[in-house]
């Protein structure tokens, strides 16, 4: 061992330290002998798990298996996005490429008003075909992932685990948390309308992983606006929260006008976005027409 490497702690003797003093952080804030001794018995397993773990790193089978692993995702990535790649930026590609060939044989100065806005749009088309066009589709496709597996979480939690947005107070008597509901029994009553926006969002966003084209992206993103600020009004016309139950604090002087006041501008938001995207979409029609 180099010097530089003495008295230099390894991964698992830190994460075992890191658990340990966790573990009497959390006991001693609630000076609970019992939850001392449940921090150090976890604290213990952790430490053992990690070393295990560790230990399964160096082994030559498991390296070779996480390099197999890595491979294959990088030949999926790279499948997934040639496969989603849009058939008209393919036929574009190699229509710039045919261009170009054409162009520099001509080399005819040309003057005129036609040529400069033939040159414009060449030049568009070969910008858009070369590899910033690609990144930018791979990103867009990830964001459009991303959008799905965050929707996905909200359904999950607003669903079954709404329970935890609560006020928690611990029962020392008890040895046990008491948790109080923010939510009053009207968020039931909005829970389908978040739902519906929340799956309109997901069948949206693997539409546009298929097809982003420009109307396709309008279109889908208007529509998944209308859904978002109908979920948000009807959430506001409900209000479906109650912060009394904090002790010797009367929280709904502040937060009730807080809240609502977030929930109008994000339905602002919202129509905004609705409105901009139509007027692309007029725009794009009247260029066109």
């Amino acid at each position: 061992m180099t010097k530089n490497n003495k008295g230099k702690k390894s991964a698992s003797e830190a994460f075992t330290e890191m658990i340990k003093e966790f573990g009497s952080a959390v006991a001693e804030i609630f000076n609970d002998p019992d939850l001392k001794e449940k921090a150090k018995e976890f604290g213990e397993s952790a430490a053992a798990s990690a070393k295990a773990f560790t230990a399964r790193f160096k082994d030559e089978e498991v390296r070779s298996k996480f390099n197999d692993l890595g491979k294959a995702a990088k030949n999926f990535g790279e499948s997934m996005a040639d496969y989603f790649k849009d058939d008209k930026e393919k036929e574009e590609q190699e229509d710039s490429k045919q261009q170009a060939t054409v162009n520099d044989s001509k080399k005819k100065p040309e003057n005129s008003v036609n040529q400069i806005i033939k040159e414009g749009v060449d030049d568009t088309v070969i910008l858009s075909s070369t590899g910033e066009g690609k990144r930018d589709r791979n990103a867009r496709i990830t964001g459009y992932a991303f959008a799905i597996a965050w929707s996905i979480l909200l359904i999950i939690f607003f669903n079954f685990f709404n329970r935890y947005i609560a006020y928690y107070e611990y029962d020392a008597a008890a040895k046990e948390w008491n948790i109080f509901s923010f939510i009053t029994e009207r968020f039931y009553l909005w829970l389908p309308f978040l739902n519906i926006s929340l799956i309109i969002n997901i069948v949206g966003n693997i539409i546009l992983i298929i097809n982003d084209s420009f109307y396709f992206n309008n279109i889908i993103n208007i529509v998944m606006h209308v859904f978002g600020i109908v979920a948000v009004s009807v959430l506001l016309s409900l209000f479906p929260f109650d912060f009394s139950v904090v002790p010797d604090m009367n929280l709904n002087i502040i937060l009730f006008p807080v809240i609502k006041i977030l929930l109008i501008l994000i339905i602002v938001g919202l129509s905004i976005g609705i409105l901009i995207r139509f007027i692309k979409i007029v725009v794009k029609i009247s260029r066109s027409s």
